[in-house]
């Protein structure tokens, strides 16, 4: 019987490493006998999700140097590497490596192990068991052996609360020291309380590695903050009628795309990122090859009151359809590929009922440099029956206007990551321009992670506004326009005009006096909030423009009603996350003559 063993089969994320890996044939091997190992895509990305490791077999002391031998005999390995996804053994993977090795002389005997060895290498950067892939003559050895990566030490802490609690009603704190690859980490915590408020203890101290969950009440009304360790918790709005915002990242990646990571998205969405509602929306490319997988994971992962999932998917299409995400209402949904709809949104919404599913643009202005227009969205195909909602937000950069020169502008988000490299804005393809051509698309941001890491606090999530925390309200409330979007911070933003809700519309007569209220509360000192204004030409104009820097604001511009306008909010934190400058923005409220 084969048996096979990783040695050593745990390490600490991102180090540099040998592996061995000991194959045991259970029998002799001869000439044209092949041997398979495929090590984890975690492991074989090369410090992003844009590169991966190269292995060669001709320099033992350069990286990624591979080795097969018999130690002690003389055999004679042939050593190919071909492009393979672990998984369903597909060739369209970005970090799939397969590595086969064929006996060309020599035998291998009985009893003696065969040694695959990986010299010169870093671990994967994310904290999972993970297998390892090993085959004889095309049969897989199983049980799989497993290969594990442990947390490094702490860089950094996050306190994360429900946004809206009724008094005195028990809710859920989570406390999470991450590493710095924002895997929970291995630090000890010890002795440390939870302050509220008027930084009185909540509870006594706390032991925990990784991640700590504790029950506290509030009695008083108003918007508060609690502590831990210097770190504040995003603001908590208590009234005796809370709805949210419900926060979530419905743009995760997984392995199950070919240029990702990460097995257990829902599992770090939920208990890390602290999230009350996700969707990995895999590639369709990819998605296809497992979707029967992924949609049992959203179901299985779903869980109303608690934590809800989207049944989703991605379609990269190409201008000028541009970049969707499909997300289905219920707990079933079709994976559509280019082909079948000729890559034509037009053509894609029209076979899948909008009750049923919505197709959200994203990074809607991008050039990932394949030709002049590359993934960008022409909204003048924008359906908005379908697509409710723009995602202002992800890693990629901002999808509002065109800004070549922000801070979060496509040319400048990834040129701070390990990518060293930048994307392009292509002007008219941004949110200003759906809005000046008429489309009511509200905001959502998400992540667009590309290693099961979603939710985190420098990649986009979406707050959403729900009567309860249900898949079925969720969904609706996104169609609704009921939403509003951020770099990742848990910022309360409030915006109405006559008490009309962000996302709606309303009317006035001219001469009619408009109250705009703005209240926005944030996790750090609010350094800009902006009013924004659209007239009937299309033209943007500033209406307020405040620097508080304070953690909480609240005012409420008059304005007298002259005609067909748009409002929204944008909101600016003092504080920068991984280069990225902290902001929300408010789905607007569109305000039409009676």
């Amino acid at each position: 019987m084969p048996t096979v063993r990783v040695v050593p089969d745990c390490f600490t994320v991102n180090q540099r490493c040998d592996v061995r890996v000991e194959i045991d044939a259970g029998r002799e091997l001869h000439p044209g006998a092949e041997i398979e190992v495929q090590f984890p895509q975690s492991w074989t990305m090369d410090r992003c999700a844009s590169f991966t490791k190269q292995y060669q077999t001709d320099d033992p002391g350069a990286g990624e140097f591979l080795l097969v031998h018999v130690p002690g005999e003389e055999c004679t390995f042939e050593v190919q590497v071909e492009q393979r996804d672990f998984d369903t053994g597909s060739e369209m993977s970005r970090h799939g490596r397969r590595i086969y090795a064929t006996l060309s002389d020599g035998v291998a005997p009985a009893g003696k192990p065969i040694v695959v060895e990986w010299r010169n290498t870093m671990s994967s950067r994310r904290a999972e068991v993970e297998q390892v892939h090993v085959a004889i003559d095309g049969e897989r050895i199983e049980p799989l052996p497993e290969i594990v990566t442990v947390p490094a030490d702490e860089a950094r802490v996050r306190v994360i609360a429900p946004s809206a609690v009724a008094p005195g009603q028990p809710f859920e704190v989570l406390i999470v020291s991450l590493d710095p690859y924002e895997n929970p980490s291995r630090t000890l915590h010890e002795g440390d309380v939870l302050l509220g408020p008027e930084d009185e203890p909540l509870g006594g101290p706390l032991t925990f590695h990784g991640t700590c969950r504790v029950t506290v009440a509030l009695a008083e009304e108003g918007v508060h903050r609690l502590s831990y360790r210097g770190r504040l918790s995003n603001p908590i709005r208590v009234t005796t009628k809370p709805r949210g915002p419900y926060w979530g990242d419905i743009h995760i990646h997984t392995r199950w795309s070919h240029d990702a990571i990460g097995r257990f998205p829902y599992e770090y969405a939920r208990e890390v990122s602290g999230l009350d509602f996700a969707a990995v929306a895999d590639h369709a490319e990819s998605a296809i090859l497992g979707w029967e997988k992924l949609v049992a994971m959203a179901n299985e992962a779903n869980e109303p009151g608690r934590f809800v999932t989207l049944v989703a998917y991605e379609n990269g299409l190409g201008a000028p359809s541009g970049h969707h995400n499909t997300y289905y209402l219920g707990a079933e949904g079709r994976c559509w590929l280019k082909p079948e709809f000729e890559g034509d949104i037009e053509k894609l919404n029209a076979m899948i009922p909008a009750e049923q599913a919505m197709s959200l643009p994203h990074h809607s202005a991008i050039s990932f440099g394949r030709g002049p227009k590359g993934g960008t969205v022409d909204f003048s195909k924008t359906d908005l029956a379908h697509s409710p909602v723009i995602e202002i937000y992800s890693h990629h950069g901002q999808s509002e206007r065109y800004a070549p020169d922000h801070v979060n502008a496509y040319e400048f988000n990834r040129w701070h990551k390990a990518g060293e490299r930048t994307n392009r804005s292509i002007p008219g393809h941004f949110a200003q321009d759906a809005w000046r051509m008429g489309k009511r698309l509200g905001v959502i941001a998400s992540s667009d992670d590309h290693y099961g890491q979603g939710g985190l606090d420098f990649e986009g999530i979406a707050g959403v506004f729900a009567d309860e925390l249900t898949r079925e309200a969720i969904w609706h409330a996104i169609r609704a326009r009921q939403c509003y979007g951020t770099t990742g911070e848990r910022i309360l933003l409030d915006l109405s005009v006559n008490d009309t809700p962000m996302g709606q519309e309303t009317i006035a007569r001219p001469g009619d006096a408009l109250a705009i209220r703005i209240e926005v509360h944030g996790t750090d000192l609010l350094s800009r909030i902006e009013l924004i204004r659209m007239d009937a030409s299309g033209e943007f104009t500033t209406v307020l423009e405040e620097r508080p820097y304070e953690l909480d604001f609240d005012t409420t511009v008059a304005e007298a009603f002259a005609g067909p306008v748009m409002y929204y909010v944008r909101a600016q934190q003092e504080k920068m996350i991984q280069h990225r400058a902290v902001l929300a923005w408010s789905s607007p409220i569109w305000v039409d003559s009676a």
